[in-house]
């Protein structure tokens, strides 16, 4: 089995906390506790009959003018941005948050998430996917858990690579 350190980045309450406790305990929870530092979490997941042990770092959200201690960037394998599909300001400069994680992190590929799906209707959805500029990889809702487990397997696919 190998380990491989995987980084959940963006926002205060785009819902990363709420993404990981959906994959690693299948929980959801709609209180919203702010997570402070770093918190991480492990989850074993199997990928081409070969066993990954992801230690998930959930980073503290930031405003965008907060800057991230580079530490918790060090060693990842791969890393997702995750924003929050019905709060705009959590995507608007989507592309320099990625790259500040790209250079933090030394990564090429960043794995784009955009998570609440559950608050918004397919029409709301189109008109996001216009305005955001750069591809989203997944759209999911750690609420009704849709595409959840997709985005860390994708986490997953990127430690191989």
């Amino acid at each position: 089995m190998i380990a491989k350190k995987v980084l959940l980045v963006g926002n205060f309450g785009v819902g990363k906390t709420s993404l990981i406790r959906r994959f690693v305990l299948n929980e959801f929870s709609e209180d919203y506790i702010s997570t402070i530092g770093v918190r991480v979490s492990t989850k074993i997941v199997e990928l081409n009959s070969e066993k990954i042990k992801l230690l998930i770092w959930d980073v503290a959200g930031t405003k965008d003018d907060e800057k991230v201690p580079k530490a918790y960037f060090l060693g990842a394998s791969a890393a997702m941005y995750v924003f929050d599909l019905s709060r705009e300001e959590t995507y608007l400069n989507i592309k320099s948050q990625i790259n500040t994680v790209k250079e933090l992190s030394g990564l090429e590929y960043i794995t784009v998430v955009g998570n609440k799906k559950d608050l918004l209707t397919s029409t709301e959805l189109e008109k996001i996917n216009k305005i955001i500029s750069i591809p989203i990889d997944l759209v999911t809702s750690a609420k009704d858990d849709e595409n959840v487990e997709d985005a860390f397997i994708a986490l997953a696919k990127q430690c191989l690579k």
